[in-house]
This record gives structure tokens, C-alpha cells and sequence, in this order.
């Protein structure tokens, strides 16, 4: 009966370790994906601005006569 206390006990007490590394897996990889969607949406706009700078380039804003 012994044994089976101390058997009990010490699984009980002992701490896992796969829990904290998936959550510290887990944060990793939504901070990246943060990161990679907030330096997209930057491009995108920076992109669009460009875009609209070579149309008025590409087509001039000539006077109707």
C-alpha cells in the first residue's frame, strides 16, 4: 500500500514540461504572423500610393480644349 502512495505522489508532483514549450511554440508563431501581416498591409498601401503615382505618370493631366 506504501508503494502505491509514493508511486501516486511522485507522478503527481512531477511537473510537465510539453505544455509550456507549445505555448512558447504557439507565442512565437503569432507574434511572426503579427509581424509578417502588419509589414504586408504596410507594402499594400505603400504598393497602391505607387500604383496611382505611375497612372497620373503614365496618363497626364492634359487641359480639354
Amino acid at each position: 500500500m506504501n508503494e502505491d502512495r509514493q508511486d501516486g505522489t511522485d507522478s503527481g508532483s512531477k511537473r510537465r514540461l510539453w505544455p509550456w514549450l507549445l505555448l512558447g511554440v504557439v507565442t512565437l508563431l503569432s507574434i511572426y504572423a503579427y509581424a509578417t501581416t502588419i509589414q504586408m498591409m504596410e507594402d499594400t498601401a505603400r504598393l497602391w500610393s505607387d500604383l496611382v503615382q505611375l497612372f497620373w505618370w503614365i496618363m497626364p493631366d492634359i487641359p480639354a480644349s
